[in-house]
C-alpha cells in the first residue's frame, strides 16, 4: 500500500500523473454514461423502440455526451485543482476563493451551454435524429450541474492528497524531533557518568589503589561500549547486562567490604532488545544517593528477570535516613531516564519509585523487542548472586 502511494498515487513523474488523470476521466466517463444513459433509454422506449436498441442507443448518446461536455468539466476542475485551491484556499484566503469559484462555475455553464448549442446537439441530430430541445439557461443549468459535480470530485481528490502530504510531512516533522530529543537525553548520560565514573577512580589512585589497572580496564569497556553500541536505537539486553556488571565491578573495587550487594539475573536475556543505557542511571542514583552517602555498611540487592517479552527490574539501596522523604524528585539521571522511558516506551512500561525513610526502592517492568540470540549457547535460566 504504501509503495503505490509513493509510485502512483503521489508520484510526480509525467507518466503516472498522465494515467492518474487518464484513470480519473475514464472512470468519470462511465459514471456519466451510467448515470444519464437511462434518459434518453426511456424516450426511445415509449417511442416503441426495442428495449435492447433502446438502451444500447441511450447509453451511446450519453458516452457521446460525457467526451463533448468533457472540456468544460475539465475547465472548471483544473482551474479550481491548480488555481484556487493552491493560491487562494490554502493561503487562507477564503472569499476570493468562494468569489473565484462561483465565477469559474458560471463561466463553465456557459461554455456547456455553447458546447451543447454547436455541437453536442448538432451531432445529435446528424446521428440520432433527436434533440433535446433545451433553451440556452437550460443548456447552462444542465452543464452546471454535470460541471460542480465531476469537480467537486476533482477537489476533493486534491484535498485529501493535501491533508495526507501534510500529515505525513508533520509526522516526519515529530519523528525528527523525537529523535533528536532522544538524542540528546542519551547524549547526556555519557558525561554525567562519566564524571562519576573519573571521580571513582580518581579516588583510586588516590590511595595508589592495586584496583586502578582494573578500573581502567572496566573503563575502557564501557567506552567502547558506550561509543559503538549505543548509537543504535536498541541493543541486545546480554550487552547492557555486561555493561551494567562492569559499572558494578568498578562501584565494588571502590567501596570493597564495606558494601554488601547481590545481583540476581534470570531469563532468557539473550533474545531480548532494550534502548542502550536505560537502566544504568538507577544504578549510578542508588550509589550516588545510597552506598556514597552512608558511613556505615551499605547494602544493595538488584534483581532482573525476563519472562517472554516483558523486563521486570528491581533495585533496592540503603540510604542515610534524610529530612524529608516524601516528594522526591531525583537528579539529572533519573529525570533523564523518566523522559526516555516516555518516549521510547510509551504505554510499554511502568516505573515505580518507592521512598522510604532509610531505603530507596525502583520498580520497572518493560516489553521488549524481540532479537535472535547472540550467542549459541542455549540459556533457559541463569541465576547470579554476586
Amino acid at each position: 500500500m504504501q509503495r503505490l502511494n509513493k509510485e502512483f498515487v503521489f508520484s510526480n513523474h509525467p507518466r503516472q500523473r498522465l494515467i492518474r488523470h487518464g484513470l480519473f476521466w475514464s472512470v468519470w466517463m462511465l459514471f456519466f454514461t451510467l448515470t444519464y444513459g437511462f434518459l434518453p433509454a426511456n424516450y426511445l422506449l415509449h417511442e416503441g423502440v426495442a428495449w435492447p436498441m433502446a438502451f444500447l442507443t441511450g447509453f451511446t448518446v450519453a458516452g457521446i455526451d460525457s467526451i463533448l461536455f468533457m472540456p468544460a468539466h475539465m475547465f472548471l476542475s483544473y482551474t479550481l485543482m491548480y488555481w484556487v485551491v493552491p493560491r487562494y484556499l490554502m493561503r487562507g484566503q477564503y472569499l476570493i476563493a468562494i468569489l473565484s469559484t462561483i465565477l469559474l462555475v458560471v463561466v463553465t455553464a456557459a461554455i456547456s451551454a455553447v458546447l451543447a448549442e454547436f455541437v453536442v446537439y448538432p451531432i445529435r441530430m446528424a446521428v440520432f435524429n433527436r434533440n433535446s430541445g433545451n433553451s440556452f439557461f437550460f443548456a447552462m443549468m444542465a452543464g452546471m450541474r454535470g460541471a460542480t459535480t465531476i469537480a467537486g470530485f476533482a477537489v476533493a481528490i486534491k484535498l485529501v492528497k493535501i491533508w495526507y502530504q501534510k500529515q505525513e510531512a508533520y509526522q516526519q516533522i515529530e519523528h525528527e524531533k523525537l529523535q533528536a530529543e532522544l538524542q540528546l537525553l542519551k547524549s547526556q548520560v555519557h558525561p554525567h557518568f562519566l564524571f562519576n565514573t573519573l571521580n571513582n577512580l580518581y579516588g583510586l589512585t588516590l590511595h595508589k589503589s592495586d584496583h586502578s589497572p582494573e578500573v581502567v580496564l572496566k573503563l575502557s569497556e564501557l567506552l567502547s561500549y558506550m561509543l559503538y553500541d549505543c548509537n543504535a536505537a536498541e541493543v541486545p539486553l546480554q550487552k547492557e547486562i555486561a555493561f551494567m556488571r562492569n559499572y558494578i565491578g568498578l562501584e565494588q573495587l571502590r567501596y570493597g567490604e564495606r558494601l554488601d550487594l547481590s545481583l540476581s539475573i534470570t531469563g532468557d536475556y539473550q533474545t531480548k532488545l532494550i534502548a542502550p543505557l536505560l537502566l544504568i542511571p538507577f544504578l549510578e542514583n542508588a550509589f550516588k544517593h545510597g552506598a556514597s552517602e552512608q558511613l556505615e555498611q551499605a547494602w544493595m540487592h538488584i534483581d532482573l528477570s525476563v519472562q517472554d517479552n516483558q523486563l521486570k527490574f528491581k533495585l533496592i539501596n540503603s540510604r542515610e535516613a534524610p529530612g524529608k522523604a516524601e516528594g522526591y524528585v531525583g537528579g539529572i539521571g533519573l529525570q533523564n531516564v523518566k523522559k526516555r522511558l516516555k518516549l521510547l516506551y510509551e504505554n510499554r512500561h511502568d516505573l515505580r519509585i518507592v521512598v522510604e525513610e532509610e531505603t530507596f526502592m525502583v520498580l520497572l517492568t518493560l516489553e521488549l523487542q524481540s532479537a535472535k540470540p547472540i550467542a549459541q549457547t542455549p540459556v533457559a535460566q541463569l541465576v547470579e548472586t554476586v
